[in-house]
C-alpha cells in the first residue's frame, strides 16, 4: 500500500530538502516619509528653502506628487532633529540663527572641547585613539547630506568613548547643533568646507595618538578661529570677529 506523503514542512522544497531561508535577501525600501525628509533636506541645503522660510505643505505635496500627510510627518521629524521649528497655526519654518546665537555656540564649543580633550587624554586607551583615526574614513563625502549625517554619527561614536557621561551628552548636543547649522546654511564651497573638517579631525587624532595634548588643543583652537572668521560670509549681519576666542586650558 502506498503511503501518503506527509506535507512538506515550512522551509522545505518539494523534494524534501530544506531551503536556506537565511540566504533570502529581505526587501528594504525607504518609507515615503523618509524619502520626503531627504527631499526637504536637499531643498534646504540647496538654498531653495532658506533659514527662516516657511514650508508651504500644499505646494510641496504638489511638487512631490503626494498627499500632505507624508510632508507633515517629514516636517515633524526634521523638527525633532532641530532643522525645523513649528509655530501654532502657522506651520513649519526652517530654523534660523541670530549672530549672537552663533557666537554663543562657538564660545560653548571652546569651553567644552577643553574638558573633552582632558577626558580623552586621561582615559582613552591608545588602541581606541588609533581606531577613531581610522574611523574618519567612514565619513561619506558623496554629497552634503551624506557628509553631515555620517559626520554626526562619527562624532557620536567618539562621544561614546568619553568617561564623563554628562560631558558626552553635552558634546553630543553641541555636535547636533553644528549639524543643524551646516544643514540650513547654503554654501558654495562645500568641498572645501568638508576637506577642512576632515583635515582637522585627522590632525587632532594624530596629536592625541602622539600624546601631544597641547597640539590637540591648538588644532581645536585653530578650528574655532577658522569658523568664526568664516561667519560674516555665511550669516548676513554678522560682523567679523575682532579677536578669536581665548583657548581654555583644561
Amino acid at each position: 500500500m502506498n503511503r501518503r506523503r506527509a506535507p512538506a514542512r515550512p522551509g522545505e522544497g518539494r523534494e524534501g530538502q530544506r531551503m536556506n531561508l537565511a540566504s533570502t535577501t529581505p526587501l528594504h525600501s525607504p518609507s515615503l516619509t523618509q524619502t520626503v525628509r531627504g527631499q526637504l533636506m536637499r531643498l534646504i541645503a540647496q538654498g531653495t528653502l532658506r533659514p527662516g522660510a516657511r514650508l508651504n505643505e500644499v505646494h510641496l505635496a504638489e511638487r512631490f506628487g503626494i498627499s500632505r500627510g507624508p510632508v507633515r510627518e517629514a516636517a515633524r521629524e526634521l523638527e525633532g532633529a532641530g532643522v525645523l521649528v513649528s509655530r501654532p497655526r502657522q506651520g513649519f519654518y526652517v530654523v534660523n540663527f541670530t549672530p549672537a546665537e552663533i557666537r554663543d555656540i562657538y564660545e560653548t564649543k571652546n569651553w567644552l572641547e577643553a574638558a573633552f580633550i582632558a577626558d580623552l587624554a586621561a582615559h582613552l586607551p591608545m588602541a581606541a585613539r588609533q581606531a577613531i583615526l581610522a574611523d574618519i574614513g567612514s565619513i561619506d563625502t558623496t554629497d552634503r547630506e551624506a557628509f553631515g549625517e555620517t559626520l554626526l554619527q562619527f562624532r557620536r561614536r567618539v562621544c561614546d568613548q568619553l568617561r564623563n557621561r554628562f560631558l558626552a551628552e553635552l558634546m553630543t548636543a553641541l555636535h547636533r547643533k553644528f549639524y543643524v547649522i551646516s544643514a540650513v546654511v547654503p554654501v558654495t564651497d562645500n568641498a572645501v568646507r568638508e576637506q577642512w573638517i576632515l583635515a582637522v579631525l585627522r590632525r587632532f587624532w594624530t596629536a592625541m595618538i602622539a600624546g601631544d595634548v597641547d597640539a590637540a588643543r591648538a588644532v581645536m583652537a585653530e578650528d574655532t578661529a577658522h569658523w568664526l572668521a568664516d561667519l560674516p560670509q555665511r550669516f548676513t549681519g554678522v560682523p567679523p570677529s575682532s579677536a578669536p576666542l581665548s583657548v581654555v586650558r583644561g
